[in-house]
């Protein structure tokens, strides 16, 4: 299966667009605008997936490890960075991106929080009140999600 990219420099690229044009984020955007751009892209797409990593689930929602280890030492606080040329994506795909990272970066972190943690959802189905601490979302739970619309 191939991907549009990989989620690292995704994210990286996601923080540079939102420091650079004056509206920079948190962690816990960061991972909520990674987990909905899946699963906006896979509903589009058809069932494909923007880039090949899974989530975990964690306490505030689904989270990709490594995009955590890179902002973590920003704990709850913006995120003022910038990155040279993170990921390269075609045209289409850009724009997609850029879209939903200005549409879900205006959005307050806690009703994305609401939305991940809808019952029924992949993170709901791993977390199970705690016992799938930092189990991993399989892709598929997306995909599926995705493809039946329940959010």
């Amino acid at each position: 299966m191939s991907y549009e990219c990989n989620a690292l420099p995704l994210a990286q690229y996601t923080v540079t667009k939102c420091e650079a044009e004056g509206e920079p984020i948190s962690n816990l955007q960061l991972q909520k605008i990674m987990y909905f751009l899946q699963s906006v892209y896979c509903r589009s797409t058809h069932g494909k997936l923007l880039f090949p990593e899974e989530f975990e689930a964690w306490p505030y929602g689904p989270v990709l490890p490594n995009v955590y280890e890179q902002f973590s030492n920003y704990g709850g606080r913006l995120i003022h960075e910038k990155f040279d040329n993170p990921v390269i994506l075609s045209i289409g795909i850009k724009t997609f991106i850029d879209e939903g990272i200005e549409v879900l970066r205006k959005k307050s972190p806690w009703d994305l929080v609401r939305t991940s943690h809808a019952p029924g959802s992949p993170w709901d189905q791993i977390w199970k009140g705690g016992i799938g601490f930092k189990e991993t979302i399989p892709n598929n739970l997306i995909v599926q999600e995705a493809m039946t619309g329940l959010r």
